[in-house]
């Protein structure tokens, strides 16, 4: 059920601001008011105050995918607020400095595939006694500084946006591209395009941010008491937006001017109803105290700030004083000193208030 509205704290401090009067009315004038009647039931869990919190995106949910290389943005797939998939093809860009960088991978390879062969061949012949070992270090030097070249300029490929595949068939076929894909790091959306088709970019300039919504953080401001008996996992609900979130931990850093500290909290089913930086109300799961109960909005009258009920009688509709707990859609908590075995009038109450207004109520 979706709840719209939390009472504060004060509420619960004073139940009898007015007493309970009885008033004497027939079957028949009940009848007349159309009155009608429904039972109590007894809440065994409720929500604390409401609390401010800010949605905040985890900062490890957020990628700047940048350019591999210098060159020229020839095509973009995407633009902000599109979804996109890890490893998603979002974008392609030339760089004539790749054509550079596969030459000297290409170099390095065909240098480091002689220098394994002359190995080869040098520990045959040191096998054999006809070379000196002091040959055979000298190759096997030579063939280890080839190899470490070799794979430093693959690296440096695989950073520029080749991958594996490519790069293995860049040396099979000796065949350079002069353009590279752009890929999307992570699942998520696009929240900002910071470059356009036909921008020139250098190496590592930003050109989308991808977010990944899910889950978000809830930072809230609880005083130090109320903090102090918070674990992870705590329950948390959202009234207003019917939504939930578990404490994952608590900020042991403490805000001078008015004892409050942060707490943060997860949330992940209904993640997608919120925005970053949007101001929400919170509260805490809690147990109740005795005398809570569930009613019908329909069937709590105001009386200034107090709020009332009216509970059957045999002979007649008692006026009830309770203290709002909470406030939801269509139901009430309230606090009253009844036992839950009592019927209260759900509809008609307009006119038993009117009626005991009549009588002097205050």
């Amino acid at each position: 059920m979706k709840k719209i509205l939390l009472f504060t704290l004060a509420a619960c401090l004073s139940l009898n601001t007015l007493a309970a009067t009885r008033l004497p009315l027939t079957a028949s004038q009940l009848q007349q008011m159309q009155v009608q009647w429904g039972p109590l039931k007894a809440q065994q869990t409720g929500l604390s105050a409401s609390y401010p919190a800010e949605v905040v995106l985890p900062p490890t949910q957020t990628r700047v995918v940048t350019a591999p290389q210098a060159g020229l943005i020839t095509k973009l797939n995407v633009s902000v607020g599109d979804s996109v998939k890890q490893g998603q093809v979002i974008g392609q860009l030339s760089s004539p400095d790749l054509i550079a960088l596969q030459s000297n991978y290409l170099q390095a390879e065909t240098q480091a595939r002689l220098h394994e062969q002359a190995l080869k061949r040098d520990q045959e012949l040191f096998k054999d006694g006809i070379i000196a070992q002091r040959r055979m270090q000298e190759t096997q030097s030579a063939y280890e500084t080839s190899q470490a070249l070799m794979h430093e300029r693959q690296q440096t490929l695989k950073l520029s946006g080749l991958s594996e595949t490519q790069i293995h068939q860049l040396a099979q076929k000796r065949s350079m591209q002069n353009g590279m894909v752009i890929i999307a790091p992570i699942s998520g959306q696009i929240m900002d395009q910071q470059q356009s088709v036909g921008a020139r970019v250098d190496m590592a300039m930003p050109i989308f941010t991808i977010m990944n919504p899910k889950p978000l953080w809830l930072m809230m401001q609880l005083p130090i008491v109320q903090a102090s008996t918070l674990t992870p996992g705590t329950a948390v609900k959202l009234p207003k937006l019917g939504l939930s979130a578990k404490v994952e931990t608590v900020l042991r850093k403490l805000n001078k001017n008015n004892q409050t500290t942060q707490v943060r909290a997860v949330i992940s089913e209904g993640a997608e109803q919120l925005s970053i930086g949007q101001i929400v109300d919170v509260a805490l799961v809690e147990h109740t105290t005795q005398h809570s109960f569930a009613v019908p909005r329909t069937a709590v009258a105001r009386q200034g700030e107090q709020a009332l009920i009216f509970v059957q009688q045999a002979n007649g509709v008692t006026v009830m004083p309770v203290n709002i707990l909470l406030e939801e859609d269509q139901q009430l908590i309230i606090k009253a000193d009844l036992t839950g075995n009592e019927r209260i009038a759900t509809h008609g109450v307009a006119a038993l208030k009117g009626y005991w207004l009549g009588m002097g109520g205050e």
